[in-house]
């Protein structure tokens, strides 16, 4: 069981770092707020994930990070007039990256919610699993954005997602 819990939180170290990394990168003050803001989630992850794993005990897991994603979106989309209606694409490979990452970090957690027996662990990589899936949202709009900024205002998946 032990590696269950250290394979989950060498995931999430790297997630941190991967993130903490794009902010410092990305060169708009709104975005980097999103990456230093996913790098947290990720970081909350970690301790949750620790504090089952030496306590048995859960914590709350849900955060609000799709609303604010969305709210810094909506800003970036006000300055598409004034960029010619499209965003930088220098860093797209790096959104495809973290757009992986969390692609990956979904398919682990409920993956293993499903394999164990275990009630808590159950639950809890049920909701981290919920919870990574929110990013690979986030991650796939900001990839969309750059890639078909315009398709990307229409877009139902973004303005019509649930935030589970």
């Amino acid at each position: 069981m032990k590696d269950i819990y250290q394979f989950a939180i060498n995931f999430e170290q790297e997630n941190q770092k991967f993130y903490r990394d794009c902010a410092a990168r990305v060169g708009d003050g709104r975005l980097e707020k999103v990456f230093y803001r996913l790098a947290d989630e990720e970081k909350k992850h970690e301790q949750i994930i620790r504090n089952l794993a030496e306590s048995g005990e859960i914590e709350p897991v849900e955060s609000d990070i799709v609303s604010d994603a969305r709210e810094t979106f909506r800003e970036l989309t006000r300055d598409f007039d004034t960029n010619e209606g499209v965003m930088p694409r220098d860093q797209l490979s790096i959104y495809k990256k973290a757009w992986e990452l969390e692609k990956k970090s979904h398919t682990y957690y409920s993956e293993k919610a499903e394999e164990t027996e275990d009630e808590l662990i159950k639950e809890t990589f049920s909701r981290l699993a919920v919870e990574e899936k929110k990013h690979q949202n986030i991650m796939h709009n900001l990839v969309t954005m750059v890639e078909r900024p315009k398709t990307w205002l229409e877009d139902a998946e973004w303005y019509h997602h649930q935030d589970y």
